[in-house]
């Protein structure tokens, strides 16, 4: 791999950094409300059970800025396992076995994992349904980011014309 390998990574690290964080605030924003609009729906089925969860537009609003927020804070998080997974990557000779998008996708998995687990579990979750919310987040931001990294990859590779057949 070597020091080719090492300029990839570093050419990519910016846009990569762009890409995680604002994927993490869209999808921080669109959790957040909507899991505020299921419990206002929630609220509005079963006012006996639910009644005080219902949430106005501005609170479902101020819940979305919220997750915006969180969600770009989890994202710059997530790339920092996908950028120290690539860099151990490229500057190891050893791991031409393993793809650069599979070493993207499996860092920000990892890092995803753990601070999920961490947050979750502050938050009051604890057993399988930790662990069910821990993988399914780290699945998402895996494959995320390694459909990222393969997209940078072969933007830095190509010559930016395009080829006539």
């Amino acid at each position: 791999m070597g020091l080719l390998a090492v300029q990839t990574v570093k050419k990519i690290v910016s846009p990569l950094f762009i890409r995680a964080v604002l994927t993490g605030a869209l999808f921080g924003a669109c959790v957040s409300a909507g899991i505020s609009g299921f419990s206002t729906i929630q609220a509005a089925l079963y006012p006996g059970q639910f009644g005080l969860w219902g949430m106005n537009a501005g609170q479902i609003l101020f819940m979305a800025i919220v997750g915006l927020i969180v969600g770009a804070i989890a994202g710059l998080a997530t790339c920092a396992g996908t950028v120290a997974a690539l860099w151990i990557e490229a500057t190891q000779s050893s791991s031409v076995v393993v793809p650069r998008t599979l070493t993207a996708g499996l860092g920000a998995g990892a890092m995803t994992f753990v601070y999920t687990l961490i947050v979750f579990y502050v938050l009051g979750t604890t057993g399988l349904a930790l662990v069910g919310i821990g993988i399914g987040f780290a699945a998402v931001s895996g494959l995320l980011a390694a459909s990222y990294t393969r997209l940078l990859i072969r933007r830095d590779h190509s010559t930016g014309t395009k080829q006539v057949h």
